[in-house]
């Protein structure tokens, strides 16, 4: 499992790590490990596993270099359609957005549905349309922004995947 670590263990007390799952968040206590804090700080990514027989106790707790945990083919990118919510005539698609070794987060797409009927795009495109455009933007190098994962679908983008569904069968 990966998480943050909340509050750093001592000799005489043991620490808490965070993990999240979308808007849900777990907490683990762990112990001084023996190789002491040596490379554990508070808001640090770490490893672990969860102690047989105690769901609640971490173990084998190290520290992750979050550079190389945002590299290579560990840091492949995973998204996962979570549902939606509408107020009005906007309609939020949630996802859930994830890279190997990392912190899941929450993303949100907003639509406003009369952009949907004056392209005359399906409300059951929106999930896939919104998670393409999510995927492409998530694949780009952007700072570590909790506002970078959410943001309205546009015009312009309704009208590129317009031009590019393939044209109807007589």
């Amino acid at each position: 499992m990966t998480g943050r670590i909340d509050i750093l263990a001592t000799d005489d007390r043991p620490g808490r790590i965070t993990t999240r799952t979308g808007v849900n968040r777990f907490h683990y206590a762990y112990e001084l490990p023996p190789g002491g804090t040596e490379g554990l700080s508070v808001g640090g990514l770490v490893t672990f596993e969860l102690k047989k027989g105690d769901d609640q106790m971490a173990v084998g707790v190290c520290p992750k270099d979050e550079a190389k945990a945002s590299a290579g083919a560990e840091s492949r990118l995973e998204v996962r359609y979570q549902g939606f919510e509408q107020t009005n005539n906007v309609r939020a698609f949630k996802f859930q957005a994830w890279r190997t070794g990392q912190e899941n987060q929450e993303a949100v797409v907003t639509v406003d549905l009369a952009l949907l009927r004056k392209y005359g795009i399906t409300i059951q495109e929106g999930p896939a349309l919104c998670l393409r455009l999510l995927e492409a933007e998530l694949q780009q190098p952007t700072p570590n922004d909790p506002q970078a994962l959410k943001r309205g679908l546009t015009d312009k983008e309704m009208m590129a995947h317009v031009a590019c569904r393939p044209g109807k069968k007589r």
